[in-house]
């Protein structure tokens, strides 16, 4: 695997484009680029949604293309007229935003939306004029097979692949930006959304994605040594590379042909529990850089969990990727980006790592797509009384070197919290840390506490464990969990919601 030469990939959904019209070059200099200066950050800018795209393509559609201003909603309205201004006066924001970047020296990446799930109105502007007239080249063409309220419902609107006008169309949106643009690069992003076939057909139709990456990546390399420097062809892929085969993804298989240079795993809503060392495998013995993905909208992250999915990606041979993070204060960005592109000082930073939970990914509406790539994670878990004693074995996956900073005296406290639902007064609990018995007597438990950030819930407890390094340690631990009863409980089994490791170092002086 090829060392990660640009530690972190920040992206932007393109959100500047609803700023109060008109918007300028000075604008999107001083609210995108310059919050990223001094830091170790590249720029990957997303160039539209449901094939209409806000910057100034020549083959697809621009947002109110067509239409009145004054006949859009108002965000709408906003980013047509940004853009037909910037066109006007700069060229269009996506020249400006190659400009401004190249003169800063932050690499730049447009992002290509390779689907998209959104329920819209088909006569909406942000619906996209390719699907509005071409209805039979949708998944669900013949909608009537298909039952409201499921996954294939959910995914019947986008694109299906397996017809040759809808793969050269991307081909089209996606080679526009590097043959009249100096980009670094173009990313894929299958992640929104991941449904590109129906479902039953999605395996076995994964050559005819393929097919589309290769011709993509065939022109790049074209295109690369006419201008006599590479460009980079990056994918941003499901969380497991079993779920991309399954919906017609070869990710691998990519990887080993020499097809893509950067693979992003996951939508970043499983950071802790997402594979991200089979990824690394995969790439072994290749160039291809591997990332894994961090995504803002989960209701937890915060700094120490930041610190936590980062290190662990790093500890896997990855870099690290954030999505939705384009709302932070530019003090946040030019202090964590920089922790974050740095392994050794990460290091002895405090971190919380958790448990991932199946629960926190939105299902509404476009969740389908969501739903249809990302697999199970081990929370939540109800707590019953087993015959044997014992309870479910979970595994977290810890990246610091703890036994070292004990040895040195820089570790501060390891606490392991559970936050558990339905938790009765004649509860306790039986955990057991890599073989080593926690006695119920050493917990803390309330109702209150640093696992607040869930919502709370009458019958719901915070318990919390001192631990010391070992039994916790390095690389992959085993909880095990286990409901001893005291009494009869009157109400529904516990429920396991929340699983974390708090690990402080000493404070320098």
């Amino acid at each position: 695997m090829a060392k990660v030469n640009r530690p972190l990939i920040f992206t932007d959904d393109g959100w500047i484009m609803t700023h109060e019209p008109p918007l300028t070059p000075e604008i999107i200099l001083e609210k995108m680029i310059k919050p990223l200066a001094d830091t170790a950050a590249a720029l990957w800018w997303s160039v539209g949604d449901h094939e209409v795209y806000h910057y100034e393509t020549q083959v697809g559609e621009i947002m109110g293309e067509g239409r009145e201003l004054a006949e859009l909603p108002d965000d709408l309205g906003r980013m047509a007229a940004n853009v037909r201004h910037l066109i006007e006066t700069s060229g269009g924001p996506l020249s400006v935003l190659v400009d401004l970047c190249r003169q800063a020296g932050v690499e730049f990446l447009p992002r290509v939306r390779m689907n998209s799930h959104y329920a819209r109105d088909p006569t909406g502007a942000d619906y996209g004029r390719f699907r509005r007239e071409h209805p039979e080249l949708l998944i669900g063409a013949c909608e009537e097979d298909i039952p409201p309220g499921t996954i294939d419902w959910d995914i019947r609107t986008g694109k299906d692949f397996k017809f040759p006008q809808v793969r050269d169309y991307m081909y089209s949106i996606i080679t526009e930006l590097f043959e009249r643009f100096d980009v670094d690069g173009v990313e894929m992003d299958f992640n929104r959304h991941p449904a590109f076939f129906r479902r039953e057909e999605s395996y076995q139709q994964r050559y005819m994605m393929t097919d589309l990456v290769r011709r993509v990546r065939t022109r790049m390399q074209e295109v690369g040594k006419e201008r006599g420097r590479p460009i980079k062809l990056a994918v941003r892929v499901p969380p497991t590379l079993a779920d991309g085969q399954r919906i017609g993804l070869d990710v691998a298989g990519w990887m080993r042909q020499g097809l893509v240079d950067i693979v992003t795993a996951g939508m970043g809503w499983i950071p802790f529990e997402m594979p991200i060392r089979e990824f690394a495998e995969a790439a072994r013995g290749t160039q291809v850089q591997v990332y894994g993905c961090i995504e803002a909208l989960r209701p937890t992250v915060d700094d120490n969990v930041l610190r936590a999915a980062a290190a662990r990606f790093w500890s896997a041979g990855a870099g690290v990727y954030l999505y939705n993070f384009f709302h932070m204060p530019t003090e946040w960005n030019q202090r964590i980006l920089n922790q974050l592109a740095n392994p050794e000082l990460l290091a002895r930073l405090d971190k919380r790592y958790e448990l991932d939970h199946t629960d926190r990914i939105a299902y509404a509406g476009h969740g389908g797509a969501f739903r249809n790539a990302v697999p199970a994670v081990q929370l939540p878990v109800a707590l019953r009384q087993t015959r044997t004693g014992g309870g479910p074995a979970l595994y977290l996956d810890i990246a610091d070197e703890l036994e070292a900073a004990r040895a040195d005296g820089a570790l501060e406290r390891c606490v392991l919290g559970l936050l558990v639902d339905n938790f009765a007064p004649v509860d306790e609990l039986e955990v057991c840390v890599n073989g080593e018995t926690l006695p119920w007597s050493a917990s803390r438990t309330s109702s209150t506490g640093d696992m607040l950030r869930f919502p709370a819930l009458e019958g719901r407890r915070n318990i919390h464990y001192d631990l010391d390094s070992p039994p916790l340690k390095q690389g992959q631990n085993q909880l095990e969990i286990g409901l001893v009863s005291q009494g009869p409980r009157q109400t529904d089994a516990a429920v396991l919601v929340g699983v974390e490791v708090t690990i402080a170092y000493e404070k320098k002086t």
